[in-house]
Parts: structure tokens; C-alpha cells; sequence
């Protein structure tokens, strides 16, 4: 082994998959494969053939699938409230190979190098470690080869990089000789798909900065730009502050005024209501002694009232009394007249009785009267 392959080899010990690499499951097409390896970093290697199985029965083709809703894709499934989870990952697999192979097959990696570096330019949810995996089963006595591999190996310094593919296996292939190919070509891709991005790389986050010249280098310019960004956000907030520290010191004296201003207007209506009550306790004053007035007067003249009402009820009792002390007298002088009635009454039939008991009397000769 080289000095380059053995340092190589140190490298990619301090790489590990973020999603590991499964076997390849007899009977399935690259795409399956790809979509099998996928659902396993969720779902375990029997679940993951049942779902494509599934999948086989409820749709015509992969494009049809493609553009269907998770919701339905989830009912093909048997994986209780998994199902949801895996119709999404399922979808957005096929979306992305869809996206960046404008078709829904793998089988350009077996002899299309041009598509497959277009192919590997990025893919998000599938990565390029899967990628060399797919490319590893497509031609298995070939090492896979891609530009993300090439900017790998350039930055390390083992390489030159270069735009032929066939050239830069010729470059590659004595570094990897001792080692696993998958092993290799799927680690390499790890530090591809995650850090080495070719216009935007994280070396910041990479495993092999400290071992990557341009990593460290980059890495030296993100520290730098860190400080900078530091030093303006520091400035930002030192001018923010001082912004802030105006506005609060606005905000303070026209606090002040506002309350000044209330306070003015607070005693100003504490005098206007003063004088408001006043007036309010002289009208009420008034009315009291216009009201207590009335009620004077209104008790004078139903005491003159009363008095009258009890004159004319002592007049009415005493002309009552007069009566019926007149009617009495009367009552009792029309019984003593009638007393007296029937006492001559009794004196008269005494007499008449009297005059029938006795014998007649002779008649006597009339007296002559000197009379004529």
C-alpha cells in the first residue's frame, strides 16, 4: 500500500455514514434497490420489501406513484401510522431521481457516464454515498467514479483534479487498491454529499478538516468571516443599542410630557368637577329650599284642611245632635200629647159612661130669658 492509500485510508476511519448502506435485496430493479435503501432508514428490510411489493400491485408505473399524494400512497401500505411517514419518503425519492435523471430509471449508471454526473450534481434526501452504492451494483468490477469523488480527492491533495472521468479513474484506482470498493467509493461520497459541496463547502463541519488543505484553508477564511460577522453583529448591536437607547430616552420624555400633560389636564378636571360640585350642592341647595318650601306650605294648608274638614265634621255632629235632640223633644211631647189625648179620651168615655148609668131627667120647662 502507498503512502497516499494508507494516508487515505486513515481519512475515510474518520468518516461515518450518516445513513448506513444495506445489502442489495435480490429481484429488484436499481430504482427498487435505491428505494429499498432509502425506506430501511426508517423502516427494517421486511418492511421495506413488503412496501415495494405493495407499491408493484397498486400502481401501473413509478410515475404514477410520482405524482400521487402521500394520503394515497399510505393505503397501499401496512405499516399502521408509519404508513404516512414512509408514502412521503417513498415520493420524495422518486421526486428527486425524477428531478435530476428526467426519468424514472437507473439503468443510465450502467453505461452513461455523462448522465450520471449530472445525475450526482445534488441530491438531498438520496446522496451520493447511496449513488456509488447504486453505481457499485450497476458495473460491480468497476469502481464508481463521480466529480463529487474527484473534488474529494483534489482538495485532500491526492488527486489532480480533472474532467475526465476515465482519467481520473486511472488516478484513483491504485489509491483504493487494498480497500473495499463500496467501502471506499460510499465514504468518499458521504464527505461529497454532506461538507464538500463544490460552490458552498462546510469545512467548518467536515471530519477531514484538519487533514484537507483546502478545507483548512477554507476553513481559515469561515473563521475569519465568523470573526468579521461577529464584529459587525457586535457593531450592529452597539448601533442598534444606541438606537435603542435614543428611542428609549424619546419614549421617556414624551412619557414625561404625556404624564405632565395628564397631570395638567387631571387637575384642571379636579377643578373643573370642584366647581361642577359646587354648583351642583347650590342647585341642590335651591331646590332643597324650594322643595322644603312647598312642603311647608303644603303642610300649612292641610293643617288649615284638616281643621276645616274638623270644624265642618263638629258643625255636621252638633246639627246632627240638634236634631236628634229636637227630634227626641218632639218624640217626647207627642207622647205626652198623646198622654194627654188619651187621658181626656178617658175622662170623656168616663163621662159618656157615666151619663148612661144615670136615669133620664125630667124635662123642665124652659126658662123664659129676658133676652129677646
Amino acid at each position: 500500500m502507498s503512502k497516499k492509500s494508507d494516508q487515505l485510508s486513515k481519512l475515510l476511519g474518520k468518516v461515518t455514514l450518516q445513513w448506513p448502506i444495506p445489502e442489495p435485496i435480490e429481484g429488484l430493479s436499481l430504482l427498487e434497490q435505491g428505494l429499498a435503501a432509502v425506506l430501511q432508514r426508517q423502516f427494517s428490510r421486511e418492511q421495506s420489501i413488503k412496501v415495494i411489493e405493495g407499491l408493484r400491485k397498486g400502481y401501473a408505473d413509478w410515475n404514477e406513484l410520482r405524482v400521487s399524494q402521500p394520503q394515497e400512497v399510505a393505503k397501499h401500505f401496512h405499516l399502521g401510522n408509519k404508513g404516512l411517514a414512509a408514502a412521503r419518503l417513498t415520493c420524495a425519492y422518486l421526486q428527486e431521481v425524477y428531478q435530476y435523471s428526467h426519468g424514472l430509471s437507473l439503468d443510465f449508471l450502467k453505461d452513461d457516464p455523462s448522465a450520471v454526473q449530472r445525475f450526482v450534481f445534488r441530491l438531498d434526501l438520496i446522496g451520493s454515498a447511496l449513488v456509488h452504492s447504486l453505481m457499485r451494483q450497476a458495473v460491480p468490477n468497476e469502481l464508481p467514479v463521480t466529480p463529487g469523488l474527484v473534488r474529494v480527492l483534489d482538495r485532500l491533495g491526492l488527486i489532480v483534479r480533472t474532467s475526465s472521468i476515465k482519467k481520473a479513474r486511472s488516478a484513483i484506482e491504485p489509491l483504493a487498491s487494498g480497500m473495499d470498493p463500496l467501502y471506499f467509493s460510499t465514504r468518499l461520497g458521504e464527505v461529497a454529499s454532506r461538507w464538500c459541496d463544490a460552490r458552498k463547502p462546510a469545512c467548518h463541519e467536515c471530519v477531514l478538516v484538519d487533514d484537507c488543505k483546502h478545507g483548512k484553508k477554507v476553513f481559515k477564511e469561515w473563521k475569519l468571516q465568523q470573526e468579521r460577522m461577529a464584529q459587525q453583529r457586535a457593531k450592529d448591536a452597539a448601533r442598534l443599542a444606541a438606537l435603542q437607547k435614543k428611542e428609549d430616552e424619546k419614549r421617556h420624555r414624551e412619557a414625561a410630557r404625556a404624564a405632565k400633560r395628564a397631570a395638567a389636564e387631571a387637575a384642571q378636571k379636579a377643578r373643573d368637577a370642584e366647581r361642577k360640585a359646587k354648583l351642583e350642592a347650590k342647585k341642590a341647595a335651591a331646590l332643597k329650599a324650594k322643595l322644603d318650601e312647598k312642603k311647608r306650605i303644603a303642610e300649612e294648608r292641610a293643617k288649615a284642611k284638616a281643621l276645616a274638614e274638623q270644624k265642618k265634621k263638629e258643625a255636621l255632629l252638633a246639627a246632627q245632635k240638634a236634631k236628634r235632640l229636637a227630634a227626641e223633644k218632639a218624640k217626647q211631647k207627642a207622647k205626652e200629647a198623646a198622654k194627654e189625648a188619651a187621658k181626656e179620651a178617658a175622662k170623656q168615655k168616663a163621662k159618656a159612661a157615666a151619663k148612661k148609668s144615670k136615669p133620664p131627667a125630667k124635662k123642665s120647662k124652659p126658662k123664659k130669658s129676658g133676652r129677646k
